[in-house]
């Protein structure tokens, strides 16, 4: 029988994460673009209650794995000094207004190419060039500069990280467990209440659940499974503009770079996304619709590389992850992501309305 080391094991823990999360956004149409258009326009708005589903599955888990002491989230990327504010905002925004030109975020992406979407291709692979150009080429230098110029020190203002639970803790003089449970009730609640106001279809509250849970699934392989004092991984969970941008890069330069998380669980995404488009008789070649779409899309990729590692992440990896960790950066960059999705979806409203409308 071959033994496998905790690194590997992290390794294929990684990849069925990302087969299951693809398979679940095949089956049950997760978008968080979607759910930004449907709380603009449907009260019903079922992937809006898909995405709240899964923030508050992802929330709950996260802290509860803090809380018992199994993951210390003052070792993710999300938490340290100092707060990024230009690149968050910027970013954000960025990368919001380019989900809606390019008809979905990265992870929705790969799970429409895996189906036969060659629009969804050509996109992700510009976005995963966008991204790492911005992340170690050329564009690199625009981003430590902007970071520096735009950087909080939060330990100027008394406090020792981006974590809301140790800024409350500190400011109400309460416990770290206290501050804890009265964030996650703050956020869970509420967001529990309007899942049940209405009823939608199962699959989106089903779909959101399982997604949701891919989360705390994700920390627990690298915090846990793939612990390993000799050679330690990274604290992280699931995210898709970055290590989208490294599969890339893995993919072409195999023999001189190394496999980890990101690329393991970003690559099982259109394995399971492309199994159930097959099962479903789903699976079909999609083209673009002529110059000005292919160039809208080509913008949308580029927008959403740069921006989302401007924002340290993207619906997936700020949206879901990062506000888990209850980061305040993270709520800042997705809140900007959102703001700037919902600016472009209007525009595109408004571009459209005076053509489906007669003048009166």
């Amino acid at each position: 029988m071959v033994e496998f080391d905790a690194r590997t094991w992290a390794l294929i823990a990684g990849f069925a994460i990302g087969l299951t999360f693809g398979a679940v956004g095949r089956w049950s149409a997760f978008c968080v673009r979607g759910a930004v258009e449907d709380a603009l326009s449907t009260p019903d708005a079922p992937r809006l209650r898909g995405y709240l589903m899964a923030a508050v599955l992802a929330l709950a888990g996260t802290q509860a794995l803090a809380a018992a002491g199994l993951i210390d989230l003052g070792k993710t990327f999300y938490l340290p000094n100092p707060l990024q504010v230009g690149g968050t905002v910027l970013g954000g925004l960025l990368f919001g207004v380019g989900m809606v030109l390019a008809g979905g975020c990265g992870a929705r992406l790969l799970v429409l190419a895996a189906g036969g979407n060659l629009r969804s291709l050509v996109t992700l692979l510009v976005m995963g060039l966008a991204a790492y150009a911005t992340l170690r080429g050329v564009l690199a230098p625009m981003r430590t500069a902007l970071g520096g110029a735009t950087a909080i020190d939060l330990k100027s203002l008394g406090l020792a990280d981006q974590g809301l639970v140790s800024l409350v803790s500190g400011w109400l003089g309460l416990s770290t467990g206290v501050a804890r449970g009265l964030l996650v009730a703050a956020l869970v609640l509420p967001a529990l209440a309007f899942i049940a106001r209405r009823r939608v279809a199962p699959r989106h509250l089903v779909g959101g659940a399982l997604i949701g849970l891919l989360v705390p699934a994700a920390f627990v392989t690298t915090g846990v499974v793939g612990a390993d004092e000799f050679e330690p991984m990274a604290l992280e969970s699931v995210t898709v503009t970055g290590p989208w941008a490294s599969a890339l890069v893995y993919a072409l330069t195999y023999t001189g770079a190394s496999l980890d998380f990101g690329i393991a669980w970003v690559l099982g995404i259109p394995v399971g996304a492309a199994a159930v488009a097959f099962l479903r008789g789903e699976a079909r070649l999609e083209g673009f619709d002529g110059a000005a779409a292919t160039g809208r899309y080509i913008l949308g990729g580029l927008m959403m590389g740069v921006g989302g590692v401007l924002a340290t992440g993207c619906t997936i990896g700020q949206g879901l992850t990062g506000v888990s960790t209850l980061s305040l950066g993270s709520f800042l960059a997705f809140g900007a992501l959102v703001a700037g999705g919902a600016w472009a979806l209007r525009r595109r409203q408004r571009a459209v309305l005076p053509v489906a409308v007669p003048a009166e």
